[in-house]
C-alpha cells in the first residue's frame, strides 16, 4: 500500500492568474461578515488598548471585534485605516484581521494561497499580480513560520465514495482550471445543474429562511438578497423585493482606481478557479456536491448581477463583482454548511 503522503506549507505557490493588493477599501473592517473569532490572548491585548473594542458575542457565541452603528469596525478610523495597524503596525491585529483576504492551505505538494472575493480590493480595479512573497507576511505565526488554515491530503469525488489521492485529484483539477482559463463559460465547465434535491428540505424554504436571517447588518443585506433572488428565479411569478447595496461605496472607491472593468465571466470565473484551488470542500465535502454548489450560487450571481446592471447602471465587472460578493457571504455562512449536508446529486 503506498504511503500517506504529508501535507506542508512549503513551497508556496499561488493559483496562477490570481491578483490582489489591499487599497483599503474598507469593506472587510465592516459588520459584513463576523470580525473574529479573537483568541484570549487576543481580546486581552485589544481591551487593554480599549475596552470597549472587543468582548464576547452572544450571536457568534464567540470572542470578537464590536462594530459601531454605522456597522464599520471599533477600530475603523474616518480615513478606514484600522487604528490599530496605524499605531503599532500590522503585526498588531489579531490573526483574522492580518490574514483577510488571505488563506493558506497545506497539500502533500505544498502550500497554496488563497483569496477570498468578498473584497472590492480583489475583484476590482488595477490589481497587481498576487505573489507569495507578498503574501506570506500576512500568513506567517508570531514565530514568523507560515501557518496553515487547513490540511487537505486527499480529495473526495463522489458523495459516498472512498477518497482519492492527492495526485490523482491533480490531474481532475488541473483540466477544470485550465477549462476555465481557456474562457469557457463558467456554467459549462462546472457541468452541474443549479438547485440540486434537497434531503428534507427545498429551495424554497431554504429562501425564506435566508430573508428571515435579515438582522440590520451588511450580512444580513446580503443572505436576503439571496434568498429573494432564489425566491425569483425559482417562481415566475414572484416579484424580487432584494434590499439595497450598503457595501455600494467599497466598490465606488474601487471603480475610482485605474484599470478596466472586467467582464462578467472573467468575475466569476476568477472567483470559481479560487473556490477549487482552495480545497475548502474537500475537507468535508466531495467534489460532485462542490460543482453542484458552485453552479447554484452562479446562477443567483449571475441574477443578481443583472438586477445591478439594470436598477443602478452598473458596468457589467462592477455588477459582478457586487454580487459575487453576495454569493460568497452566505457560501462562507453556517446556512450554506447546512445546504451543503442536504444536497443530493
Amino acid at each position: 500500500m503506498a504511503k500517506k503522503k504529508r501535507t506542508q506549507v512549503r513551497p508556496l505557490s499561488v493559483r496562477p492568474g490570481a491578483r490582489y493588493t489591499c487599497f483599503g477599501d474598507g469593506l472587510c473592517c465592516t459588520d459584513i461578515h463576523g470580525l473574529g473569532p479573537l483568541t484570549k490572548k487576543e481580546l486581552v491585548q485589544i481591551r487593554r488598548r480599549d475596552p470597549d473594542g472587543a468582548g464576547w458575542d452572544e450571536d457568534f457565541e464567540d470572542r470578537m471585534l464590536f462594530t459601531e452603528p454605522d456597522g464599520g469596525c471599533h477600530f475603523l478610523l474616518p480615513n478606514l485605516y484600522c487604528r490599530i495597524h496605524s499605531e503599532d503596525g500590522p503585526e498588531a491585529k489579531p490573526d483574522g484581521c492580518r490574514r483577510f483576504p488571505l488563506g493558506l492551505v497545506a497539500t502533500p505538494e505544498g502550500g497554496r494561497i488563497t483569496t477570498h472575493h468578498r473584497c472590492s480590493c480583489r475583484t476590482m480595479g488595477e490589481r497587481p499580480v498576487l505573489t507569495a512573497e507578498a503574501a506570506l507576511p500576512s500568513l506567517v505565526n508570531a514565530a514568523g513560520r507560515p501557518k496553515a488554515d487547513r490540511r487537505v491530503n486527499k480529495v473526495r469525488l463522489e458523495r459516498g465514495k472512498k477518497k482519492v489521492a492527492f495526485d490523482e485529484w491533480l490531474e481532475v483539477e488541473t483540466e477544470f482550471l485550465d477549462a476555465l482559463a481557456s474562457g469557457a463559460a463558467p456554467e459549462a465547465v462546472l457541468d452541474a445543474e443549479p438547485f440540486p434535491k434537497l434531503k428534507g428540505s427545498s429551495w424554497e424554504r431554504e429562501a425564506e429562511d435566508f430573508i428571515d436571517a435579515t438582522d440590520g447588518t451588511s450580512f444580513g443585506v446580503a443572505i436576503s438578497t439571496f434568498g429573494e433572488m432564489v425566491r425569483a428565479l425559482l417562481d415566475p411569478d414572484h416579484r424580487y423585493r432584494g434590499p439595497g447595496r450598503p457595501w455600494a461605496d467599497a466598490f465606488d472607491r474601487a471603480e475610482a482606481r485605474e484599470g478596466e472593468d472586467r467582464g462578467e465571466d472573467e468575475v466569476f470565473a476568477d472567483w470559481i478557479a479560487d473556490e477549487v484551488w482552495g480545497l475548502d470542500f474537500a475537507q468535508t465535502g466531495s467534489w460532485d456536491v462542490c460543482r453542484a454548489e458552485l453552479a447554484t450560487r452562479l446562477a443567483v450571481g449571475r441574477a443578481v448581477a443583472k438586477h445591478y446592471r439594470e436598477t443602478w447602471d452598473l458596468a457589467p465587472g462592477r455588477a459582478a463583482a457586487e454580487a459575487l460578493t453576495v454569493v460568497e457571504l452566505v457560501g462562507d455562512s453556517e446556512f450554506w454548511e447546512e445546504i451543503e449536508d442536504r444536497i443530493r446529486v
